[in-house]
Protein backbone atom coordinates (compact mmCIF):
# COMPACT_ATOMS: atom_id res chain seq x y z
CA UNK A 1 0.00 0.00 0.00
CA UNK A 2 1.34 3.42 -0.97
CA UNK A 3 1.30 6.35 1.48
CA UNK A 4 -1.54 8.08 -0.37
CA UNK A 5 -3.67 4.92 -0.06
CA UNK A 6 -3.63 4.91 3.75
CA UNK A 7 -7.26 4.46 4.96
CA UNK A 8 -7.16 7.56 7.19
CA UNK A 9 -5.86 9.66 4.31
CA UNK A 10 -8.44 8.24 1.92
CA UNK A 11 -11.17 9.03 4.46
CA UNK A 12 -10.10 12.69 4.60
CA UNK A 13 -9.79 12.92 0.80
CA UNK A 14 -13.27 11.46 0.28
CA UNK A 15 -14.83 13.64 2.99
CA UNK A 16 -13.55 16.85 1.44
CA UNK A 17 -14.28 15.72 -2.11
CA UNK A 18 -17.93 15.09 -1.28
CA UNK A 19 -18.17 18.36 0.64
CA UNK A 20 -16.77 20.30 -2.31
CA UNK A 21 -19.04 18.59 -4.80
CA UNK A 22 -22.16 19.24 -2.73
CA UNK A 23 -21.40 22.69 -1.30
CA UNK A 24 -18.73 24.48 -3.33
CA UNK A 25 -19.15 23.55 -6.99
CA UNK A 26 -22.19 25.72 -7.69
CA UNK A 27 -21.68 28.42 -10.31
CA UNK A 28 -17.94 27.83 -10.69
CA UNK A 29 -17.95 28.88 -14.35
CA UNK A 30 -19.38 32.30 -13.52
CA UNK A 31 -17.00 32.73 -10.57
CA UNK A 32 -14.07 32.04 -12.89
CA UNK A 33 -15.38 34.53 -15.44
CA UNK A 34 -15.98 37.22 -12.79
CA UNK A 35 -12.76 36.61 -10.78
CA UNK A 36 -15.04 36.12 -7.80
CA UNK A 37 -13.61 35.19 -4.41
CA UNK A 38 -16.24 33.77 -2.07
CA UNK A 39 -15.78 34.64 1.61
CA UNK A 40 -18.87 32.57 2.41
CA UNK A 41 -17.42 29.41 0.88
CA UNK A 42 -14.08 30.14 2.59
CA UNK A 43 -15.87 30.22 5.94
CA UNK A 44 -17.57 26.92 5.14
CA UNK A 45 -14.16 25.30 4.65
CA UNK A 46 -12.89 26.87 7.86
CA UNK A 47 -15.92 25.52 9.74
CA UNK A 48 -15.13 22.06 8.35
CA UNK A 49 -11.67 22.33 9.91
CA UNK A 50 -9.50 22.64 6.80
CA UNK A 51 -7.17 25.34 8.09
CA UNK A 52 -6.44 23.55 11.34
CA UNK A 53 -5.90 19.97 10.20
CA UNK A 54 -2.13 20.03 10.74
CA UNK A 55 -1.96 22.93 13.19
CA UNK A 56 -1.37 22.53 16.92
CA UNK A 57 -4.34 22.05 19.23
CA UNK A 58 -3.53 25.06 21.42
CA UNK A 59 -4.31 27.30 18.43
CA UNK A 60 -7.48 25.48 17.42
CA UNK A 61 -5.95 22.79 15.22
CA UNK A 62 -6.15 19.00 15.13
CA UNK A 63 -2.43 18.13 14.87
CA UNK A 64 -2.98 15.58 12.10
CA UNK A 65 -0.04 14.64 9.84
CA UNK A 66 0.67 17.00 6.95
CA UNK A 67 -0.41 14.30 4.52
CA UNK A 68 -3.96 14.76 5.81
CA UNK A 69 -3.96 18.44 4.85
CA UNK A 70 -2.68 17.47 1.40
CA UNK A 71 -5.45 14.87 1.11
CA UNK A 72 -8.10 17.43 2.11
CA UNK A 73 -6.90 19.94 -0.48
CA UNK A 74 -6.64 17.20 -3.10
CA UNK A 75 -10.21 16.13 -2.33
CA UNK A 76 -11.52 19.68 -2.60
CA UNK A 77 -9.91 20.11 -6.02
CA UNK A 78 -11.26 16.76 -7.11
CA UNK A 79 -14.81 17.59 -6.07
CA UNK A 80 -14.99 21.16 -7.40
CA UNK A 81 -13.64 22.90 -10.51
CA UNK A 82 -12.77 26.13 -8.65
CA UNK A 83 -9.04 25.38 -8.43
CA UNK A 84 -8.08 29.02 -7.87
CA UNK A 85 -10.14 29.14 -4.69
CA UNK A 86 -8.33 26.13 -3.26
CA UNK A 87 -4.98 27.53 -4.35
CA UNK A 88 -5.75 30.55 -2.16
CA UNK A 89 -6.43 28.24 0.80
CA UNK A 90 -3.30 26.16 0.27
CA UNK A 91 -1.27 29.36 -0.03
CA UNK A 92 -2.48 30.61 3.34
CA UNK A 93 -1.80 27.33 5.15
CA UNK A 94 1.63 26.74 3.63
CA UNK A 95 2.94 30.24 3.05
CA UNK A 96 1.97 31.82 6.37
CA UNK A 97 0.35 29.53 8.94
CA UNK A 98 3.04 26.83 9.04
CA UNK A 99 5.88 29.38 8.94
CA UNK A 100 4.30 31.37 11.76
CA UNK A 101 3.72 28.22 13.80
CA UNK A 102 7.33 27.13 13.30
CA UNK A 103 9.17 30.40 13.90
CA UNK A 104 6.79 33.01 15.31
CA UNK A 105 6.73 34.18 18.91
CA UNK A 106 4.04 32.79 21.17
CA UNK A 107 2.31 36.19 21.19
CA UNK A 108 2.14 36.25 17.38
CA UNK A 109 0.90 32.68 17.25
CA UNK A 110 -1.85 33.45 19.74
CA UNK A 111 -2.83 36.61 17.91
CA UNK A 112 -3.02 35.22 14.38
CA UNK A 113 -3.28 31.44 14.24
CA UNK A 114 -6.67 30.94 15.95
CA UNK A 115 -8.15 33.71 13.78
CA UNK A 116 -6.69 32.20 10.58
CA UNK A 117 -7.79 28.69 11.49
CA UNK A 118 -11.33 29.82 12.34
CA UNK A 119 -11.70 31.84 9.12
CA UNK A 120 -11.90 35.21 10.89
CA UNK A 121 -8.74 36.37 9.13
CA UNK A 122 -7.26 35.75 5.68
CA UNK A 123 -3.58 36.13 5.03
CA UNK A 124 -1.16 36.61 2.16
CA UNK A 125 2.57 36.17 1.63
CA UNK A 126 4.40 39.40 0.78
CA UNK A 127 7.56 38.16 -0.91
CA UNK A 128 7.62 39.03 -4.63
CA UNK A 129 8.01 42.47 -6.17
CA UNK A 130 7.88 43.75 -9.73
CA UNK A 131 11.68 43.55 -9.88
CA UNK A 132 12.26 40.67 -7.46
CA UNK A 133 11.16 37.06 -7.66
CA UNK A 134 13.72 34.30 -7.88
CA UNK A 135 16.47 36.78 -6.95
CA UNK A 136 15.71 37.55 -3.32
CA UNK A 137 18.56 40.07 -3.17
CA UNK A 138 16.63 42.32 -5.57
CA UNK A 139 13.95 43.04 -2.97
CA UNK A 140 13.60 46.80 -2.50
CA UNK A 141 11.03 46.90 0.32
CA UNK A 142 12.88 48.16 3.38
CA UNK A 143 12.28 48.11 7.13
CA UNK A 144 14.20 50.79 9.02
CA UNK A 145 14.68 50.44 12.77
CA UNK A 146 12.97 53.05 14.90
CA UNK A 147 11.90 53.35 18.52
CA UNK A 148 9.73 50.38 19.40
CA UNK A 149 9.75 48.84 15.95
CA UNK A 150 10.37 49.46 12.26
CA UNK A 151 9.22 51.78 9.49
CA UNK A 152 8.20 49.69 6.48
CA UNK A 153 8.39 51.20 2.99
CA UNK A 154 8.03 49.58 -0.41
CA UNK A 155 5.75 47.79 -2.83
CA UNK A 156 4.97 44.10 -3.12
CA UNK A 157 3.54 42.59 -6.31
CA UNK A 158 2.11 39.26 -7.54
CA UNK A 159 0.76 38.69 -4.03
CA UNK A 160 -1.70 35.82 -3.73
CA UNK A 161 -4.87 36.73 -1.78
CA UNK A 162 -3.83 40.40 -1.73
CA UNK A 163 -7.31 41.77 -2.42
CA UNK A 164 -9.02 39.69 0.26
CA UNK A 165 -6.38 39.29 2.99
CA UNK A 166 -6.60 41.03 6.35
CA UNK A 167 -2.93 40.46 7.22
CA UNK A 168 0.31 39.64 5.44
CA UNK A 169 3.66 37.99 6.14
CA UNK A 170 6.01 40.60 4.66
CA UNK A 171 9.70 40.20 3.84
CA UNK A 172 11.82 43.35 3.84
CA UNK A 173 15.47 44.35 3.79
CA UNK A 174 16.99 45.41 7.08
CA UNK A 175 20.57 45.51 5.74
CA UNK A 176 22.41 45.93 2.42
CA UNK A 177 25.23 43.42 2.60
CA UNK A 178 23.80 41.09 -0.06
CA UNK A 179 24.05 38.33 2.51
CA UNK A 180 21.55 35.78 3.85
CA UNK A 181 21.11 37.99 6.91
CA UNK A 182 19.82 41.05 5.04
CA UNK A 183 16.15 40.13 5.36
CA UNK A 184 13.56 40.15 8.12
CA UNK A 185 10.00 38.77 8.21
CA UNK A 186 7.08 40.70 9.73
CA UNK A 187 3.39 40.09 10.36
CA UNK A 188 1.53 43.16 9.16
CA UNK A 189 -2.16 43.94 9.54
CA UNK A 190 -3.45 45.37 6.27
CA UNK A 191 -5.67 47.94 7.98
CA UNK A 192 -2.67 49.71 9.53
CA UNK A 193 -2.04 53.31 8.56
CA UNK A 194 0.09 53.57 5.43
CA UNK A 195 -0.98 50.24 3.89
CA UNK A 196 -2.83 50.38 0.56
CA UNK A 197 -3.72 48.08 -2.32
CA UNK A 198 -2.50 48.56 -5.87
CA UNK A 199 -4.52 47.51 -8.89
CA UNK A 200 -5.05 43.74 -9.00
CA UNK A 201 -3.79 41.72 -11.94
CA UNK A 202 -6.30 39.92 -14.16
CA UNK A 203 -4.92 36.42 -14.58
CA UNK A 204 -5.69 33.80 -17.19
CA UNK A 205 -5.43 31.04 -14.56
CA UNK A 206 -6.53 30.52 -10.96
CA UNK A 207 -8.84 33.48 -11.51
CA UNK A 208 -10.87 33.21 -8.29
CA UNK A 209 -7.68 33.71 -6.28
CA UNK A 210 -6.72 37.39 -6.26
CA UNK A 211 -3.24 38.45 -7.31
CA UNK A 212 -2.22 42.03 -6.74
CA UNK A 213 0.00 44.65 -5.18
CA UNK A 214 0.44 45.91 -1.63
CA UNK A 215 1.96 49.31 -0.93
CA UNK A 216 3.62 50.23 2.36
CA UNK A 217 4.09 53.96 2.92
CA UNK A 218 5.94 54.59 6.18
CA UNK A 219 4.05 51.83 7.98
CA UNK A 220 5.02 51.43 11.62
CA UNK A 221 5.49 47.76 12.52
CA UNK A 222 5.93 46.98 16.24
CA UNK A 223 9.07 45.06 17.11
CA UNK A 224 6.89 42.28 18.52
CA UNK A 225 5.68 41.59 14.97
CA UNK A 226 9.07 40.35 13.80
CA UNK A 227 8.96 36.63 13.01
CA UNK A 228 12.11 35.02 14.38
CA UNK A 229 14.71 37.76 14.66
CA UNK A 230 16.09 40.69 12.69
CA UNK A 231 18.14 39.26 9.85
CA UNK A 232 16.43 35.89 10.22
CA UNK A 233 14.11 36.29 7.26
CA UNK A 234 15.85 33.70 5.12
CA UNK A 235 15.00 30.98 7.65
CA UNK A 236 11.35 32.04 7.45
CA UNK A 237 11.48 32.04 3.65
CA UNK A 238 12.85 28.49 3.60
CA UNK A 239 9.97 27.25 5.73
CA UNK A 240 7.31 29.32 3.96
CA UNK A 241 8.34 28.60 0.38
CA UNK A 242 9.25 25.02 1.28
CA UNK A 243 5.75 24.30 2.54
CA UNK A 244 4.23 26.06 -0.45
CA UNK A 245 6.16 23.72 -2.74
CA UNK A 246 4.63 20.72 -0.96
CA UNK A 247 1.07 21.67 -0.02
CA UNK A 248 0.36 23.43 -3.30
CA UNK A 249 1.03 20.13 -5.06
CA UNK A 250 -2.38 19.01 -3.79
CA UNK A 251 -3.82 21.66 -6.11
CA UNK A 252 -2.24 19.70 -8.97
CA UNK A 253 -3.22 16.21 -7.79
CA UNK A 254 -6.94 16.90 -7.33
CA UNK A 255 -7.59 18.27 -10.83
CA UNK A 256 -5.58 15.43 -12.38
CA UNK A 257 -7.85 12.82 -10.78
CA UNK A 258 -11.00 14.72 -11.72
CA UNK A 259 -9.92 15.28 -15.32
CA UNK A 260 -8.70 11.69 -15.70
CA UNK A 261 -12.12 10.38 -14.75
CA UNK A 262 -14.02 12.59 -17.19
CA UNK A 263 -11.49 12.06 -20.00
CA UNK A 264 -11.70 8.27 -19.71
CA UNK A 265 -15.47 8.57 -20.07
CA UNK A 266 -14.97 10.80 -23.11
CA UNK A 267 -12.81 8.16 -24.80
CA UNK A 268 -15.55 5.59 -24.22
CA UNK A 269 -18.47 7.71 -25.36
CA UNK A 270 -17.11 9.72 -28.27
CA UNK A 271 -16.99 7.79 -31.52
CA UNK A 272 -15.05 8.42 -34.70
CA UNK A 273 -14.78 6.13 -37.71
CA UNK A 274 -17.44 3.91 -36.19
CA UNK A 275 -15.82 3.11 -32.85
CA UNK A 276 -14.98 4.79 -29.49
CA UNK A 277 -11.88 6.95 -29.74
CA UNK A 278 -10.34 5.03 -26.82
CA UNK A 279 -9.95 2.07 -29.18
CA UNK A 280 -7.31 4.02 -31.09
CA UNK A 281 -3.83 3.29 -29.79
CA UNK A 282 -2.65 6.90 -29.78
CA UNK A 283 -5.60 7.86 -27.56
CA UNK A 284 -5.32 4.90 -25.20
CA UNK A 285 -1.59 5.60 -24.94
CA UNK A 286 -2.31 9.15 -23.79
CA UNK A 287 -4.69 7.81 -21.13
CA UNK A 288 -1.96 5.47 -19.91
CA UNK A 289 0.46 8.41 -19.72
CA UNK A 290 -2.09 10.44 -17.76
CA UNK A 291 -2.52 7.60 -15.25
CA UNK A 292 1.25 7.33 -14.92
CA UNK A 293 1.70 11.07 -14.36
CA UNK A 294 -1.10 11.26 -11.77
CA UNK A 295 -0.01 8.16 -9.84
CA UNK A 296 3.69 9.00 -9.76
CA UNK A 297 2.95 12.57 -8.72
CA UNK A 298 0.83 11.31 -5.84
CA UNK A 299 3.58 8.92 -4.85
CA UNK A 300 6.33 11.54 -4.56
CA UNK A 301 4.13 14.13 -2.79
CA UNK A 302 2.81 11.82 -0.08
CA UNK A 303 6.17 10.13 0.36
CA UNK A 304 7.84 13.46 1.06
CA UNK A 305 5.02 14.64 3.35
CA UNK A 306 5.42 11.45 5.38
CA UNK A 307 9.06 12.29 6.09
CA UNK A 308 8.18 15.61 7.73
CA UNK A 309 7.27 15.57 11.39
CA UNK A 310 7.83 19.21 12.41
CA UNK A 311 6.83 22.57 10.92
CA UNK A 312 10.44 23.63 10.34
CA UNK A 313 11.66 20.22 9.13
CA UNK A 314 11.00 21.28 5.55
CA UNK A 315 14.21 23.34 5.64
CA UNK A 316 16.19 20.10 5.90
CA UNK A 317 14.64 18.71 2.71
CA UNK A 318 15.35 21.54 0.28
CA UNK A 319 16.50 19.30 -2.55
CA UNK A 320 13.68 16.79 -2.12
CA UNK A 321 11.13 19.61 -2.03
CA UNK A 322 12.57 21.15 -5.21
CA UNK A 323 12.57 17.79 -6.98
CA UNK A 324 8.94 17.14 -6.00
CA UNK A 325 7.69 20.55 -7.08
CA UNK A 326 9.55 20.37 -10.40
CA UNK A 327 8.42 16.83 -11.17
CA UNK A 328 4.75 17.29 -10.25
CA UNK A 329 4.15 20.64 -11.96
CA UNK A 330 5.80 19.70 -15.24
CA UNK A 331 3.82 16.46 -15.30
CA UNK A 332 0.67 18.39 -14.38
CA UNK A 333 0.98 20.58 -17.47
CA UNK A 334 1.74 17.66 -19.79
CA UNK A 335 -1.20 15.77 -18.26
CA UNK A 336 -3.55 18.64 -19.12
CA UNK A 337 -2.08 18.97 -22.62
CA UNK A 338 -2.85 15.30 -23.24
CA UNK A 339 -6.38 15.73 -21.90
CA UNK A 340 -6.94 18.78 -24.12
CA UNK A 341 -5.74 16.85 -27.16
CA UNK A 342 -8.12 14.00 -26.40
CA UNK A 343 -11.07 16.38 -25.99
CA UNK A 344 -10.24 18.03 -29.32
CA UNK A 345 -12.38 21.04 -30.16
CA UNK A 346 -14.26 20.68 -26.90
CA UNK A 347 -10.96 21.07 -25.05
CA UNK A 348 -10.62 24.72 -26.05
CA UNK A 349 -14.27 25.82 -25.79
CA UNK A 350 -15.62 27.49 -22.67
CA UNK A 351 -18.70 25.26 -22.70
CA UNK A 352 -16.47 22.45 -21.42
CA UNK A 353 -14.25 22.56 -18.33
CA UNK A 354 -10.99 21.27 -19.82
CA UNK A 355 -9.90 24.71 -21.01
CA UNK A 356 -10.09 26.04 -17.44
CA UNK A 357 -8.10 23.11 -16.08
CA UNK A 358 -5.47 23.72 -18.75
CA UNK A 359 -5.31 27.43 -17.89
CA UNK A 360 -5.01 26.68 -14.18
CA UNK A 361 -2.16 24.24 -14.81
CA UNK A 362 -0.05 26.60 -16.91
CA UNK A 363 1.03 28.81 -14.01
CA UNK A 364 2.17 25.88 -11.85
CA UNK A 365 5.75 25.93 -13.13
CA UNK A 366 5.96 29.62 -12.16
CA UNK A 367 4.46 29.98 -8.68
CA UNK A 368 6.50 29.02 -5.58
CA UNK A 369 9.68 28.81 -7.65
CA UNK A 370 10.06 28.56 -11.41
CA UNK A 371 11.23 25.33 -13.00
CA UNK A 372 14.46 27.06 -14.00
CA UNK A 373 15.16 28.15 -10.42
CA UNK A 374 14.35 24.69 -9.09
CA UNK A 375 16.77 23.08 -11.53
CA UNK A 376 19.47 25.49 -10.36
CA UNK A 377 18.68 24.61 -6.73
CA UNK A 378 18.82 20.88 -7.37
CA UNK A 379 22.12 21.12 -9.24
CA UNK A 380 23.64 23.33 -6.57
CA UNK A 381 22.62 20.95 -3.78
CA UNK A 382 24.22 18.15 -5.79
CA UNK A 383 27.46 20.14 -5.73
CA UNK A 384 27.27 21.52 -9.26
CA UNK A 385 27.73 25.24 -9.88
Amino acid sequence: MQAWQDPSIEEIRTKYQLFASENLEGDWRQRDADLEFSAQRWQQCADLGLFGLSMKKEYGGQELPYSHTIAALEGLCQGCHDTGFFFAMASQISGTQLALQALGSEDLKQKYLPALISGKHFTSLGFSELSAGSDIYSIETRATKTKGGYILEGKKAFITNSADATCCLVFAKTADNRSPFDFTAFMVDLDWEGVSHGEPFEKSSLRTCSLGQLHFNKVFVPEAHVIGSEGGGLAVIKVSIGWERILLMAVCLGPMSRVLETTVEQTKNRQQFGRPIGKFQHISGKIADMVLRRNMSRLVVYDLAGQLSKDDAVGKFLKEVAVTKLYVTENYIQFMLDATQIWGGRGVCKEWSIQQDMRDALSSTIWAGTSETLRNTIAKLEGVG
